[in-house]
């Protein structure tokens, strides 16, 4: 007999939109918020090490370690990749876990603002 268990877990803005990071460059971003852009990504792991299928293409920054990390940064490539943005601010997560004795099959669902990059400038030194 085989058993699995099926998890959903929906990230949530609980603030006000600020983006906060720490670079020696300035960037000056454009964000559309009259539109949501989205990206689902689909992953088969063995062990949740060994991916047997899913999304090969990522989007660095986006997503973290492990399975579910990969997944959300697949979803974020996509996301991106299906519309002329080039990062996606605020993003909100969808993930769906359905784990079976050796298999962990991920279904990640993205949505967030698309940003354009105006300008990327160095810091003058303070």
């Amino acid at each position: 007999m085989l058993g699995g268990c099926v998890a959903t877990n929906k990230s949530h803005v609980f603030s006000d939109l600020t983006v906060s990071t720490q670079s020696e460059l300035d960037a000056e971003i454009s964000v559309d918020l009259s539109k949501k852009l989205s990206g689902t990504a689909e992953a088969t792991y063995l062990f949740n090490i060994f991916q047997l299928s899913g999304d090969t293409e990522f989007a660095d920054g986006y997503g973290g370690m492990g399975a579910i990390g990969k997944a959300k940064s697949a979803a974020a490539y996509k996301a991106i990749s299906d519309s002329d943005s080039d990062v996606l601010v605020s993003p909100q997560y969808v993930v769906d876990l359905d784990n079976k004795l050796f298999i962990q099959n991920v279904t990640v669902t993205v949505t967030g603002y698309g940003g354009k990059i105006i300008s990327i400038k160095k810091r003058s030194p303070n």
